[in-house]
């Protein structure tokens, strides 16, 4: 075998091995995690792969990257073929005739030169365009600036640039050429003019191709790119069932509530630190990062992928392996730690000062308001959040950010530090003293409802719809205007209907999601108890929190799996079905509606209310740019409605910019939450005379052609 042919075997048997050791490094580190069954459902898991994988339904949400990243992800699975033979080649060059695909007939032999060198010509434009939106800051979800994405461009961009070399000269030297060659035949013609050299130039694109290909595959698991090796199987394990759910705790059980350490995680959250694109979508969307909070969906997700791979680091030095720590199977030695149990050198969270202007501190913070706090998670980053989910929505690669990462460190820092915001403990103690988190004694429940003649469970029994009211519709002034409107609307349609008064409790939504699992596991035992002494045949609640803990997540806990509707749906079924009496005399409204996001992007219901709207007489319904499954949360969400808002622009402040930009008179709501923020908003920009806030049902109220009949059940 001559000496070249003994080269590549070697070079080829090397670089493989490596990388296939650097891959089972990798595996080690995800799999390093919890175990979660992620396994079920194989043929929607297979579609979901096709769909997001093979489809790009998520990366074309963005056209123009879309594109581009389809002709990377295409061009790379059929230019895998042309490596191939690429390394074949070299293998038997000793032969007469080395082996490639020439022994095809010569239309297939053509269509893969096609295959070849038009989808090479198209990562090298492709890849020089992302390397200059990187280089000219076109793209601002893009900053900072990625050293290892830019060293991955200019990778692909020189794999293929030596492949043209080795072509155009094969072609200059007389090999094949023509329409089946649309980049190396032109270049050929260049080079011909350099006659014999161009065996020369032949013989280094060879090594210069093998080289780069071989150097490219080991970079791949120690870089960002490491996501075309984990984003199919992160897709493949994705979780199904409702967005942004919680893990169950059982406390009778658990050893630790929340995360402390990486290795807490589930192997999925792991696992979605190497699926990680940095697309930076994820930070476009997250209204944290929007309004200049530390929060940046992009860098928590690094961050944990980070501290993995410093705490195995640290531990290898020590000739430990963190993959054997966490499966520790044999017994513990007499006053040894348990299997499992070991401290890591890098904690996972930080609570370190921030250096600020006129404030002394070891975490510096950056142009674009992110902390310097590299391979771990700030308190200030996890508290920042809304759980909006918006940075699920965008994610091309279905990276759970919220319930996976962010709301298990808020248990941690609620649960087992007892470290959290001070105004928290406030609404930690209204909910569990007077079951609501504003503190109003759970006696005066039913005050809102006076003089409406609205049943009462505890009276009627059995009913088709249990009106659940919530706490702010039920405390707070604004909000029980909603209810009564609602009240009016659903008397004047017939609808038989109770509440449960005194009976009905916080559903434990806000204590959640602020990490005081256990306060919501109590409120949630208590609410499914006293549902249970009654028949209905659905729940309907104006609040997008209730209808989310309700119709979602309490059946986690043993309750049944109640039919739960927001009103919006109710009204717009009402409206469709004609019952709802309507004025035809209305004066003109431009409305914008504002899309709750645990009614939307956790709920999956958008068009009702719209559709409610558009029935109306008289009302111009527009959208703002950030609409639907992209809207902007309000800012109440994560508990935030109930915690101050010290660092950077006020989120509903935000969101109330974008409503008004829309030239809308009127802003309507689904939910009480958004009603403050947005109400709070209209106030901070001194438009609150011009520009209303109001629920779909008040709107429809408004416009009822009659009174409502008394009595509801």
């Amino acid at each position: 075998m001559p000496f070249k042919a003994v080269v590549v075997l070697l070079i080829s048997i090397g670089a493989t091995s490596l990388f296939l050791l650097n891959v089972r490094r990798l595996v080690q580190q995800v799999l390093s995690g919890k175990k979660e069954m992620l396994w079920d459902r194989v043929q929607e898991r297979v579609g979901s792969v096709v769909t997001y994988v093979f489809g790009h339904k998520k990366v074309l949400e963005d056209p123009k990257a879309g594109l581009m990243h389809m002709i990377f992800f295409y061009g790379f699975l059929t230019l895998q073929l042309g490596h191939a033979e690429h390394i074949l080649t070299g293998l038997t060059s000793f032969m007469e005739h080395p082996l490639e695909l020439s022994f095809l007939p010569a239309p297939l032999f053509q269509l893969f030169l096609l295959s070849q060198d038009a989808l090479a010509g198209l990562v090298v434009l492709f890849g020089i365009y992302a390397l200059a939106r990187r280089w000219l800051h076109t793209v601002p979800r893009l900053e900072p600036r990625s050293r290892d994405a830019e060293i991955i461009l200019m990778f692909i961009v020189m794999l293929y640039v030596t492949f043209f070399l080795y072509t155009s000269s094969q072609v200059a030297m007389g090999g094949p050429s023509g329409w089946f060659r649309p980049f190396a035949t032109p270049m050929g013609a260049l080079l011909a003019p350099l006659g014999g050299f161009n065996a020369t130039l032949h013989e280094i694109g060879y090594w210069a191709h093998l080289g780069v290909f071989f150097a490219f595959l080991n970079y791949l698991p120690y870089s960002k790119h490491a996501h075309t090796l984990a984003a199919l199987p992160n897709i493949f394990v994705r979780r199904f069932g409702p967005r942004g759910k919680p893990t169950v705790i059982n406390f009778e059980t658990a050893e630790t509530y929340g995360i402390s350490k990486v290795t807490e995680y589930s192997f999925k959250t792991l696992l979605d630190g190497y699926a990680c694109t940095e697309c930076g979508r994820c930070n476009a969307a997250c209204p944290a990062h929007i309004t200049g909070k530390p929060l940046q969906p992009r860098k928590v997700i690094h961050d944990i992928k980070e501290n993995l791979q410093r705490n195995w680091e640290a531990l290898e030095k020590d000739g430990k392996n963190l993959f054997e720590l966490t499966h520790a199977a044999a017994p513990a030695a007499e006053g040894a730690a348990a299997p499992g149990t070991f401290e890591l050198p890098l904690a996972l969270i930080t609570k370190e000062p921030v250096k600020r202007k006129e404030e002394e501190g070891t975490v510096t913070v950056d142009k674009l308001g992110g902390y310097s706090t590299h391979g771990q998670v700030h308190v200030d980053e996890a508290w920042a959040c809304t759980t909006c989910g918006a940075c699920m929505e965008v994610c091309p690669v279905l990276i759970e950010s919220v319930p996976a990462s962010l709301m298990e460190l808020r248990r941690q820092l609620v649960m087992t530090e007892a470290d959290f915001p001070q105004e928290m403990q406030g609404t930690f103690n209204n909910i569990e003293r007077q079951q609501n988190p504003w503190g109003i004694p759970g006696s005066e429940r039913e005050k809102w409802a006076e003089g409406l003649d609205v049943p009462l469970m505890r009276d009627v029994k059995e009913v088709d719809t249990l009106f659940w009211v919530g706490c702010a519709g039920a405390t707070d002034d604004r909000a029980k205007k909603t209810q009564k409107a609602l009240v009016q609307v659903m008397k004047a349609s017939g609808v038989k209907f109770a509440i449960m008064g005194c009976e009905e409790k916080c559903t434990g939504d806000p204590a959640r999601r602020m990490g005081n699992e256990y306060l919501f596991q109590t409120m949630c035992t208590e609410n499914t108890a006293a549902l249970a002494q009654y028949k209905f045949k659905e729940i309907v609640t104006s609040c997008p929190h209730c209808l989310n803990s309700l119709g979602n997540e309490y059946s986690d806990y043993g309750a049944p799996k109640w039919k739960v509707r927001h009103h919006t749906e109710l009204l717009n079924e009402l409206m469709e079905q004609k019952k709802v009496p309507l004025n035809p005399d209305a004066p003109k409204e431009k409305v914008v509606f504002h899309d709750p996001c645990y009614l939307g992007r956790y709920n999956g219901v958008y068009e009702q209310p719209r559709n409610s709207l558009r029935v109306l007489n008289n009302v111009e319904l527009v959208e703002m740019e950030r609409t639907k499954n992209t809207s902007m949360c309000c800012g109440a969400g994560g508990g935030r409605i109930f915690m101050e808002e010290h660092l950077g622009k006020r989120v509903n402040i935000e969101r109330t910019e974008q409503a008004l930009a829309t030239g809308a008179t009127t802003v309507a709501v689904g939910c009480p939450f958004c009603m403050t923020m947005m109400t709070d908003g209209t106030k901070a920009k001194g438009v609150e005379e011009t520009v209303k806030v109001k629920d779909v049902a008040e709107m429809i109220a408004a416009r009822l052609a009659v009174p409502p009949t008394p009595g509801g059940a």
